[in-house]
């Protein structure tokens, strides 16, 4: 890092820690929190990922200080100081409750083989996080020729009483880094909100450092259909300033993260795409929830969204920044049986019924990062 920072590791260390230089992960955290894997899993290593991850109550799974190498030549290109979802935002279609609840500061639940089957590439993490090495399907195909991915992922469940919320990050063998959220568990049973709509929506605050945190600078990709329709124009153009900004799916909207220091060897300037993978976009009377994207100044203060429309005024600098970009990721729920329901026993009357994970979520996928088709021939 070319600038100092001050963190907290709470549950890996306990204690404040100041970070100045290049430091590594592998520096900054040690077992179970370090984490590096390397693919293919069997065979020369062609790429691999290594990170910290940490879990603090209120906050869920945080990933802290994820590298990257593209060849086992390459030096590691670090991606996140940190990333996770800052806040669970739950509002009822009634207008009340309207929950935030991770600032309730519940804790990840415990996971457990069960959860984390050592027959399907799982290892539990210190109880509460479950580590996955998974094939993660075709990674691309010509005729004859195949060439399947794999992934690292790891991902926990914050016990926010009726619910759990299942954070999940997993770390592919070509670079893509996929966040995912995931609401299951109890529907509201009490003065009968069982049946009541409402929305899950997770906002995830990302510190990307690419290559390291300064100097960054953050574009918006824009896909213009020109009229009457048979051409079209794509836009790379760079955010100045601090603000808030809307996805909108006809333009195909991504938030492209570039670092001046960074280049593949054929001179190209590389970058990672935030790109949605939404179910539906939300909108609510709180501003914050007005805007799906947005982008910062680094501030160590600023890590709940509620005051997301304060941080940006006035607006500071962000074109060779610090940066931090947040994203809004909704899931309508719209409660049915298959969700359970009250019965009857012995004179009471008690919630029976699980219901089932719903997702949402992000990529972040690298663009001229490789000199060609990773994970080829």
């Amino acid at each position: 890092m070319s600038v100092a920072r001050w963190f907290v590791m709470t549950s890996a260390s306990a204690i404040a820690v100041l970070i100045a230089g290049p430091a590594t992960a592998q520096q900054l955290c040690s077992n179970p929190f370090f984490v590096q894997q390397s693919f293919p899993t069997a065979g020369p290593t062609e790429t691999t990922w290594r990170l910290c991850w940490d879990s603090t109550p209120g906050w869920g799974l945080i990933i802290r200080f994820a590298e990257f190498r593209k060849s086992p030549t390459s030096p590691f290109v670090r991606l996140f100081w940190d990333a996770y979802v800052s806040e669970i935002f739950v509002p009822y279609h009634s207008g009340w409750p309207r929950y935030t609840d991770l600032s309730y500061g519940f804790p990840l639940t415990t996971v457990s083989t069960a959860d984390c089957p050592g027959t399907t590439g799982g290892t539990v993490l210190a109880g509460k996080v479950c580590k996955v090495v998974r094939d993660r399907g075709v990674a691309w195909k010509k005729d004859a020729q195949v060439r399947r991915g794999q992934e690292l992922v790891l991902w926990g469940a914050v016990g926010a009483a009726n619910y759990n919320y299942i954070i999940e990050w997993a770390f592919r063998d070509d670079g893509v880094v996929v966040g995912r959220f995931g609401a299951t568990g109890q529907n509201l049973s009490w003065d009968d909100m069982d049946t009541v709509p409402h929305m899950h929506n997770a906002i995830w605050r990302l510190d990307i450092d690419l290559n390291g945190c300064c100097p960054n600078s953050v574009h918006q990709g824009i896909h213009h259909e020109n009229l009457p329709g048979l051409t079209a124009t794509d836009f790379d153009t760079i955010i100045p300033t601090e603000t808030g900004l809307e996805w909108k799916p006809l333009a195909f909207h991504s938030l492209n993260v570039y670092s001046p220091t960074l280049h593949n060897s054929l001179g190209h300037l590389s970058s990672y795409h935030l790109i949605p993978l939404p179910s539906g976009v939300a909108r609510h009377a709180e501003p914050w929830t007005q805007e799906d994207f947005w982008v910062t100044r680094y501030h160590w203060s600023e890590r709940r969204p509620e005051n997301l429309p304060s941080y940006i005024s006035p607006p500071e600098n962000i074109s060779s920044a610090d940066i931090v970009v947040w994203y809004m990721g909704s899931l309508h729920h719209h409660p049915r049986d298959e969700d359970g329901q009250f019965i009857n026993v012995l004179g009471g009357r008690y919630w029976y019924g699980e219901a089932h994970v719903m997702w949402t979520g992000f990529m972040l996928k690298p663009n001229d990062l490789f000199d060609g088709t990773p994970l080829f021939p």
